[in-house]
């Protein structure tokens, strides 16, 4: 709870329970469609030590039967999707590169080197450039995406984990972990703000509203929200098992978390947790579709999908290695 007040516990309370069934449910503002058959579901299989992976694995939605993966380079780590889904980003941690996937053909089209040990990328709203936060050099790199060529490098905190464009497109928001600091970079000049506290542990980072951040903090297992545009820290949210990811789909009231051995539902509107989704093991991320579903990286070298409505298990896909990063391109383009 983020109130000490006896009138907040008595309105926490009293939402409670109301709120509560709404929030394993992963309730939303949107229209909820079908799965299209063309949803896929990428994973960066790059977390299998002491035989680091080298490829992306391709899932089927619909089927959740595996594709042809793609061989991107040793220890892929952290992926995204231009606007629009036909283009796949993928960091590649151990050859500090930033590669670039036709997702039509299947085929790497585009590889540039970054900085050292990139591990998080985002695009920028207008979709003309990527992010990319190295954790080996404390930066980060701007990749002009229409030559596919690496523009300036600035510096950050210490060891950049996450990075994520806050809805305006104005800021780019970058989380450090040996600092437990959030670092704004104003865009498109690139100018670092005042690092903002979010922990001693942060590892990711989400932008579900215009008003506010959510970050993740593995070491104290819990959420701190920030204010947007002040930047400010709020108090934290204990979610009582250590997160590793966020996510949420567009216009969601609930924001779900990846954390211990299950998924927990965290509500946008009061920061109440909801009852966890228990996995029986470790959650490494998570990607959230629009269809109400979820995709989870297991320790054990899985995608497991969830049904957010009911917070049953709907299928568990075997992959090549254990799963670092995952993203759904939906039928609809997100």
């Amino acid at each position: 709870m983020r109130s000490t007040s006896a009138r907040a516990r008595w309105v926490a309370a009293t939402v409670a329970a109301g709120v509560a069934a709404l929030l394993l449910a992963g309730c939303t503002t949107e229209t909820v469609t079908p799965d299209n058959s063309s949803t896929v579901v990428y994973a960066a299989i790059g977390a299998d030590q002491p035989n680091p992976g080298d490829t992306v694995a391709v899932v089927q939605s619909a089927t959740g039967k595996p594709g042809t993966p793609v061989t991107v380079g040793t220890l892929p780590s952290a992926l995204t999707l231009v606007p629009g889904a036909k283009d796949l980003l993928v960091t590649v941690k151990a050859q500090d590169e930033l590669v670039e996937i036709d997702t039509a053909s299947g085929k790497v089209v585009h590889r540039v080197g970054v900085g050292l040990e990139p591990d998080a990328i985002a695009v920028t709203s207008d979709g003309s450039t990527a992010l990319v936060a190295n954790f080996g050099d404390n930066t980060v790199t701007e990749v002009h995406l229409s030559g596919f060529t690496a523009g300036r490098t600035v510096p950050v905190g210490h060891q950049p984990v996450a990075i994520a464009v806050t809805p305006d497109g104005h800021q780019a928001l970058v989380v450090n972990f040996q600092d437990g600091t959030l670092t704004p970079l104003a865009l498109p000049s690139l100018a670092a703000g005042a690092p903002v506290p979010v922990g001693t542990g942060p590892v990711a980072v989400s932008v579900p509203s215009a008003t506010e951040a959510l970050v993740a903090d593995f070491q104290t297992s819990s959420l701190t929200p920030v204010s947007l545009p002040s930047l400010v820290s709020q108090v934290s949210i204990p979610l009582g098992a250590n997160p590793t990811d966020i996510d949420s789909a567009p216009a969601a009231t609930v924001t779900w978390v990846s954390a211990g051995f299950g998924i927990t539902p965290v509500s946008l509107v009061g920061s109440l947790v909801g009852k966890a989704v228990p996995l029986g093991v470790s959650a490494q991320c998570i990607a959230v579709t629009q269809h109400q579903k979820a995709w989870v990286c297991s320790g054990n070298g899985a995608l497991i999908e969830v049904d957010l409505t009911t917070g049953k298990v709907v299928r568990k896909v075997g992959l090549a290695g254990i799963p670092a990063a995952a993203v759904v391109a939906d039928a609809r383009g997100t």
